[in-house]
């Protein structure tokens, strides 16, 4: 098999921004959150990444203040290469979605938002990857984001993106936006970036599947004062030319790296 080119990405979720924008004396909450979001962009700068994945709840509702919509079409302009959005339940799209508030790919021209109710797939300029996703509607009670996914594509790497609830041993079955191991692995994807946990982790999507969840870049209850137990992090995503994928947690604050082996991992139902 033919080498195929190098590639580095960077995947994070469950940002939350403007989840604080209503309440009463919440700005360092609502800073601590932008300030989570900027952390992430710097990281991806200073890893040299080609592109970033954001897998859902970039906004935490569709009422946050323009200042807010403002501020994330800013620092994604700041990264210049190509971020794609795979909104979730709080950023859905259809009616009355966030993403209709304003037009933030006039201000940030790199930003490619998931759209299709059906699902589609987004090919990044100058880069051999196609990003697939299904994006939250908030109008399918049993929505499924990877069931059912087209085959793999054309470019030398396949990525797919979604936001849901990995269905593992001790899982609650009664959670929303199931995502089970079969729909991971027949999806034949490189790597499926996952959001809607706030904890980094990997999970089981079969031989020749990679898929984790990010975490958040700052967990809610951490923003609106509660001790931090969750995010700081967000996962590189180095997809090389031997066709492997290789995971690292990178510290958005003081912390060590997080190897791939070293990665939290659940087996799945």
């Amino acid at each position: 098999m033919a080498a195929r080119p190098r590639l580095r990405l960077l995947h994070t979720s469950d940002v939350h921004l403007g989840a604080h924008d209503s309440s009463r004396g919440a700005t360092d909450a609502s800073r601590a959150l932008e300030a989570g979001f900027s952390a992430v962009i710097d990281a991806a700068i200073r890893e040299g990444v080609d592109g970033m994945l954001i897998a859902g709840d970039f906004f935490d509702n569709a009422r946050v203040r323009v200042e807010t919509l403002e501020f994330a079409a800013a620092e994604i302009a700041r990264f210049g290469r190509p971020v794609v959005i795979g909104p979730g339940n709080h950023d859905h799209v259809g009616p009355g979605s966030v993403y209709d508030r304003i037009d933030l790919i006039a201000l940030a021209p790199n930003l490619h938002i998931i759209r299709d109710h059906a699902g589609e797939s987004v090919a990044l300029d100058g880069l051999e990857v196609e990003v697939w996703g299904r994006p939250h509607t908030e109008q399918v009670p049993d929505f499924s984001p990877f069931q059912g996914m087209p085959p793999r594509g054309d470019a030398a790497w396949q990525v797919a993106i979604g936001h849901g609830h990995f269905i593992h041993p001790r899982a609650l079955l009664h959670h929303s936006f199931h995502i089970r191991r079969e729909h991971l692995a027949a999806s034949e994807r490189d790597y499926v970036a996952l959001g809607h946990w706030e904890v980094m982790t990997r999970v089981a999507a079969g031989d020749r599947t990679i898929a984790a969840y990010s975490g958040a870049p700052e967990g809610l209850s951490a923003a609106a004062g509660a001790p931090s137990t969750v995010g700081g992090h967000a996962l590189v995503v180095d997809l090389r030319e031997d066709g492997s994928v290789r995971l690292t947690g990178v510290p958005l604050g003081e912390g060590e790296a997080i190897p791939h082996e070293a990665l939290p991992h659940l087996e799945g139902l």
